[in-house]
């Protein structure tokens, strides 16, 4: 591939890394973006909506949305925080808990792919370069967010 636009590169590797957890992931009656939600919720259960939205980035609108339709298919349970009673802690049922092992096989099975004939040093330059990057890619949203309100 000679292409070196940075976004399209790394748009390609999104949109193929998506179909492949997609294809390895079992989880009937819910689409990529659920899926991933469900793997954070079943790899941090407890957490509340909001913190959920913060860590994908996403307005509460959105993750509100995702959760119901999670809810709706039994992959999910959501139960009122005893401590803030406006707010909703997120946990898996034990459908949802069965879909991890193979996110989690699908995760170690793409990066051992994507990272196939990187030498370890490599392999971390390229962690840290990746890091950089979203943090950059952030920044620059808030900075345009900033600047449109």
């Amino acid at each position: 591939m000679k292409d070196k636009n940075i976004g399209k590169l790394l748009s390609i590797i999104h949109r193929n890394l998506s179909m492949f957890m997609d294809h390895s992931i079992p989880a009937e009656g819910i689409g990529h973006g659920q899926k991933r939600l469900l793997i954070e919720i079943a790899l941090h259960p407890g957490r509340t909506q909001e913190e959920v939205a913060e860590c994908f980035l996403k307005d509460k609108t959105t993750i509100a949305r995702a959760v119901k339709g999670l809810e709706k298919n039994g992959y999910i349970t959501k139960r009122q925080n005893p401590e803030d009673l406006r707010e909703y802690l997120l946990f898996p049922t034990e459908k949802g808990l069965a879909v991890l092992p193979f996110a989690l096989q699908a995760r170690n099975k793409a990066i051992e792919e994507l990272t196939k004939g990187f030498s370890e040093e490599e392999y971390e330059i390229l962690e840290d370069f990746l890091v950089r990057l979203a943090e950059n890619a952030v920044n620059l949203r808030k900075k345009h967010l900033t600047k449109s309100s």
